[in-house]
């Protein structure tokens, strides 16, 4: 930045503040959106799964994304998924952890969250879905 003689050092002064605050301005516009897509937020998905304190593990696949939330009940945890390509959502209290994920079970079908993928078991153990991770965060 090139200086300004004295005599115009407050003209010069309103600038640089109007300019850093409106450069400043346009970094948080652009982190915002930058995290608005597609990227986690600190605790779940804009628009997505979310947990209401931090999250144990945040998950996106081409297709869903994942949180798992500590929350109070005999487990402590609880499974919130959401399907991208078309916005449905579920909420499961009870999930489990072990050493492979952490594991979630509703009407028969059972939701295993583990470091590479999510996989959906369907009542007859027949496998609904299997999706590598695009996306993986734990705490």
């Amino acid at each position: 930045m090139h200086t300004q003689s004295r005599t115009r050092i407050g003209a010069t002064r309103t600038t640089v503040t109007r300019f850093g605050v409106a450069a400043i301005a346009a970094a948080g516009l652009a982190t915002a959106a930058t995290l608005g897509s597609g990227q986690a937020s600190a605790d779940g998905f804009p628009g997505g799964p979310y947990c209401h304190g931090p999250v144990e593990v945040m998950a996106e696949s081409a297709v869903s994304q994942v949180v798992i939330c500590p929350v109070q009940g005999p487990t402590g945890w609880a499974y919130r998924g959401a399907a991208t390509t078309t916005g449905n959502q579920i909420e499961i209290w009870g999930a489990t952890r072990d050493n492979a994920g952490f594991h979630a079970y509703n009407n028969g079908y059972s939701y295993h969250v583990l470091r590479d993928n999510l996989l959906i078991l369907a009542p007859d153990g027949s496998t609904v879905s299997y999706e590598p991770w695009t996306y993986y965060y734990q705490r």
